[in-house]
């Protein structure tokens, strides 16, 4: 995935290391899983920059309120401005699909699009 966040900025979005599937590769190549609690929310992302998938799992006081499993995401990145924090998922040129915008502060706030007809 390129771009990708730096280490620092996933770990300030989502307030916590993550499980990586193994320790010993790097982040841009592994498969790495991060949890943020808020208040009765979840959310769980599981990010594989080398395969361009990103699953998304939101609960609320433990149901799930929406699931995603995204590929040929070419792209991550995280948004800090005006007191909102968003991780943005970029597609691969030509997909017809926008970047999906996944707010997590003030309030979870998911966004997607199509940027032309699919059919």
């Amino acid at each position: 995935m390129t771009p990708f966040p730096d280490e620092y900025e996933l770990i300030s979005l989502f307030e916590s290391e993550p499980v990586l599937a193994d320790a010993n590769v790097p982040w841009a190549y592994n498969h790495l899983r991060f949890t943020r609690t808020m208040g009765r929310d979840t959310l769980e992302c599981a990010i594989e920059p080398g395969y361009e998938r990103l699953k998304v799992q939101w609960r609320q006081n433990g149901r799930e309120v929406l699931s995603l499993d995204l590929r040929c995401v070419s792209g991550l990145t995280v948004e800090c401005d005006s007191g909102r924090e968003t991780l943005v998922a970029h597609f691969r040129d030509g997909r017809g699909v926008s970047p999906v915008r996944l707010q997590f502060t003030p309030a979870i706030h998911v966004s997607w699009g199509t940027t032309q007809e699919l059919i």
